[in-house]
């Protein structure tokens, strides 16, 4: 039988732009990768998948994300700069049980 893989929710101040933000998230998830957790990170999991088009976009995309925090053991806050939205995530992952942690913090433990 395998082992059950931890799940760390992965956020961050992101760039406004894209592709900046999408190499930030590609970056954090592999160090996560090699400490040994499965990294859920929206920029990654919904780029390409909600359509910007959509009236409803950034609302879906804040539900999913949410739904993805709530499924996670830890929340891992990457980078520097703490947004208001990191602040709102920190929120929800404690009120979910989910552990609020930095990736300076994973590291040293993996």
């Amino acid at each position: 039988m395998s082992r059950t893989i931890p799940r760390a929710y992965v956020t961050a101040a992101w760039s406004k732009n894209p592709v900046e933000a999408e190499d930030e998230a590609k970056k954090y998830c592999r160090e996560l990768v090699k400490a040994g957790y499965l990294p859920l990170c929206p920029v990654l999991a919904f780029n390409g998948v909600i359509s910007d088009e959509d009236p409803d976009a950034e609302k879906k995309r804040r539900e999913m994300s949410e739904d993805l925090l709530k499924r996670a053991r830890f929340l891992v806050v990457c980078g520097e700069v703490i947004s208001d939205e990191v602040k709102e995530e920190i929120s929800i992952a404690k009120h979910s049980k989910v552990i609020p942690t930095t990736l300076s913090g994973i590291l040293q433990c993996g």
